[in-house]
C-alpha cells in the first residue's frame, strides 16, 4: 500500500511569528504537528524540540525490538504504538527539562499530534488539542482526544458539544508537552484501508474551517498537496488569527 503526503504551516493573518512546527517524513512513516505555547518564541523552541525528539527516537528504534527504555512496555499496545508513545513521552521529558534549566523558557510547552505508519497499519498519538482526523468512505472522524477543559466538561455531561465550540475556556489545555513532568499519551491503532485520508492539524485550522469544508478539501480526487493548500487557504480566508498547520496523508 502506497502513501501520498504533504504538509504546510503558516503564521496566519494576525500573529507575527509562527510557533507551529510540522514533520513530514515518508521514509520513517512519521507525520507530526506541534503547536508551541509560551510566547516570545518559547513556544517555537518547545515545538522544535518535541518534533526533533520524536523523530530521533522513531528513527533510532526502527531495528530494535526492545523498546522498554525508559518507560517500560505496554503489552496492550503493538510494538509501533509503544514506539510512538515512548517518543512522545521522551519529547515531553526534553521540553520539561529544557524549561527547568533555562529561565527564559519557563512555562513553555507544545501540543503534539502524530501518526506512525508501518506495513499497512497506523498508530495515532496526541497530547494537547492538535488533532488527527480520518476521512474514510466519505465519513470524517476525529481520532485524537482533546486535552482541554471544555472537552472534559462535555465528557462529564456538563456542557454540550455546541456549547463547547463557543465557550470562553475552549482554548485552555489540561496537558501539553513540557507543561508537566509526565503526560498521558492518547493512542489508538488500526489497519489501514485503501483510500484512507488522514489530516493532522493545529487548532488554528480546525477552529475556523468547518467539517464540510474539511471533507471537501480532503476529497479523494484531490492530491495531498492540493488538499493542504485548500485547507490553509480556507483558514486564511476565514481570518486565521492563530498559526495554521496541516499535514495530509492518503493511502492508495
Amino acid at each position: 500500500m502506497l502513501l501520498e503526503y504533504s504538509g504546510r504551516t503558516d503564521r496566519g493573518t494576525v500573529r507575527s511569528e509562527n510557533e507551529d512546527r510540522i514533520l513530514v517524513d515518508g521514509a520513517l512513516g512519521l507525520f507530526v504537528v506541534c503547536d508551541g505555547m509560551g510566547g516570545r518564541q518559547r513556544g517555537e523552541v518547545a515545538a522544535e524540540k518535541a518534533v526533533a525528539a520524536v523523530r530521533f527516537y522513531i528513527e533510532a528504534s526502527q531495528d530494535r525490538y526492545d523498546v522498554s527504555w525508559p518507560f517500560g512496555y505496554s503489552f496492550d499496545l503493538s510494538l509501533d504504538a509503544n514506539r510512538l508513545v515512548t517518543g512522545i513521552r521522551l519529547a515531553n521529558r526534553q521540553v520539561w527539562r529544557h524549561a527547568e534549566q533555562s529561565l527564559e523558557c519557563a512555562g513553555m510547552g507544545t501540543t503534539i499530534a502524530a501518526l506512525l505508519w508501518s506495513e499497512g497499519r497506523v498508530v495515532v498519538g496526541n497530547v494537547g488539542d492538535s488533532r488527527v482526523y480520518l476521512l474514510r468512505a466519505g465519513q470524517l472522524t476525529q481520532l485524537s482526544v482533546d486535552d482541554t477543559m471544555v472537552a472534559s466538561m462535555v465528557l462529564k455531561g456538563m456542557l454540550s458539544a455546541a456549547g463547547a465550540a463557543a465557550h470562553p475556556l475552549r482554548n485552555v489545555v489540561t496537558q501539553a508537552i513540557g507543561s508537566q513532568e509526565n503526560v498521558d499519551v492518547h493512542v489508538q491503532e488500526s489497519a489501514l484501508q485503501s483510500g484512507d485520508t488522514f489530516l493532522l492539524c493545529s487548532d488554528g485550522l480546525y477552529s475556523v474551517v468547518g467539517a464540510a469544508a474539511t471533507e471537501a478539501a480532503l476529497a479523494p480526487g484531490n492530491a495531498a498537496e492540493h488538499s493542504v493548500e485548500l485547507l490553509i487557504s480556507e483558514a486564511l480566508a476565514a481570518g486565521a488569527s492563530d498559526n495554521v498547520s496541516a499535514v495530509v496523508v492518503r493511502s492508495s
